[in-house]
């Protein structure tokens, strides 16, 4: 296993182990954290899908997804955002390679409204300071399953949230993955 040079220290400076590269990057149309990070287009005509995929000869453990929703106010259980009514076809996460789907982490229901990111990942929380947008955040921690999500860059693995739907309404919609480069 190869780890870089930054080392973790105790209170007093000792070494006490070597760290991993840490990895915080918005899945994004391209994958490789070049493209468009917001995902607040209208995808209701064709499939769209935002994806992080490590570059071959990198292996990447994933620990975590934050997505964020900003809308105006006006955030309900049954709609997704503050738009007016729930996806048509919802949002899907899953993990896959290029013969197709490894994980579906929705387990073939799609998310279509803010209530369902709690049946999903149970952290779920609507910020909104009274006067201006809002903003719902989900956790939605994959170790909590008991492993990391392991994307390995030589056999094309990528961790993927795919959209069917029209989101050209919403302010802001962002999927930040976390978790270390293995290799």
């Amino acid at each position: 296993m190869n780890l870089n040079s930054n080392t973790l220290t105790n209170k007093s400076g000792s070494l006490s182990g070597l760290q991993h590269t840490i990895i915080s990057r918005y899945l994004d149309d391209v994958g490789d954290g070049s493209g468009s990070k917001n995902a607040n287009g209208n995808y209701s005509a064709a499939e769209e899908i935002f994806f992080c995929q490590p570059p071959a000869g990198q292996v990447f453990r994933i620990s975590r997804i934050i997505i964020s929703v900003e809308d105006g106010q006006g955030f309900r259980a049954e709609r997704y955002g503050a738009l007016g009514a729930a996806l048509s076809n919802g949002i899907t996460l899953r993990s896959s390679d290029d013969n197709g789907m490894l994980v579906d982490f929705t387990n073939g229901i799609p998310i279509t409204t803010n209530a369902e990111w709690g049946n999903l990942c149970f952290d779920v929380q609507l910020k909104s300071w009274g006067a201006g947008d809002e903003l719902l955040l989900v956790r939605y921690t994959l170790t909590q399953s008991g492993q990391f999500l392991r994307l390995d860059g030589d056999r094309n693995q990528r961790i993927e949230a795919v959209f069917n739907d029209d989101l050209s309404g919403l302010v802001s919609h962002k999927f930040i993955i976390q978790g270390f480069r293995e290799r």
